[in-house]
């Protein structure tokens, strides 16, 4: 078994289904000196990058909460605290092999383009909704890690079909923010729409109308723990049967404000 099969068989059980590698030298020619390869991982030949389609990953998460609810009232970000623990399970079928891993959390020091490397990866295209469009989830993908390792490795085939040629966008229709002046995602629309309105508080509702991957979907309690940790961990508290006194986190509300930040990654 290769290193990418073992790898691969490690995290399938933990949701993190989708996994590919990214050309070291397609990414570092579209990233700034601070965030290429000799920056992140001195001595990395290749990227490989994780990430989960579909509801596999939310369920699995469930399953560990129902095991051990500490792991809920004890962290802040539980579901990255979740990824965290199964990566470094994972790793260890790397052995001996130089590497680093980088985190798509939300508290992570250093923030990679996560979504530049799924795209290198073959984990997705381009949309309208500015997500990562997979052959069989749609937009319902989410990347959460990524290896820089000493070690060669067959890199991915980059990006994939364009779902969106062809399509009639129902994603714009469906957008109660006129988020899509342009007919594409527009990030500064979104958020001030969020800031005023509760309309899409728990979901998104162009991303639900996209035809893509509909079996795909997340979970709406998922959708809902995604827009807003605070009423996230609420639901999960009760999911649980957790009294609000033992969670040592209220979680948040959304950030609307960072929103630009949190996008444009450069340097």
């Amino acid at each position: 078994m290769s290193l990418l099969d073992a790898l691969r068989a490690r995290l399938h059980d933990s949701g993190l289904n989708l996994l590919g590698v990214a050309d070291l030298a397609g990414y570092d020619a579209r990233v700034g000196p601070a965030r290429q390869s000799h920056a992140l991982m001195p001595g990395a030949r290749s990227i490989v990058v994780v990430g989960n389609g579909g509801p596999a990953l939310w369920r699995a998460f469930l399953a560990d909460l129902e095991r051990d609810t500490r792991r809920l009232t004890h962290e802040p970000h539980p579901l990255e605290a979740f990824v965290h623990r199964e990566v470094q399970r994972a790793d260890a079928v790397l052995g001996d092999t130089s590497r680093r891993w980088y985190f798509a959390a939300s508290d992570a020091p250093f923030q990679v383009d996560f979504r530049l490397l799924g795209y290198l990866a073959g984990l997705g295209t381009d949309s309208r909704l500015r997500l990562l469009m997979h052959p069989e989830h749609g937009p319902w993908v989410g990347l959460r890690a990524a290896c820089f390792v000493d070690a060669v490795l067959p890199a991915s085939a980059p990006g994939g079909p364009d779902l969106c040629s062809g399509c009639p966008a129902p994603c714009v229709s469906a957008c109660p923010g006129g988020a899509f002046p342009g007919g594409t995602w527009d990030v500064d629309r979104c958020s001030t729409f969020h800031a005023e309105s509760m309309q899409c508080a728990s979901t998104c509702h162009a991303r639900w109308a996209c035809p893509q991957g509909a079996a795909s979907r997340y979970p709406v309690e998922a959708l809902a723990y995604h827009a807003n940790t605070f009423l996230g961990r609420r639901a999960l508290r009760e999911h649980l049967g957790v009294p609000e006194s033992e969670d040592r986190y209220p979680g948040t509300p959304p950030l609307w404000g960072s929103w630009r930040s949190r996008i444009d990654v450069k340097g």
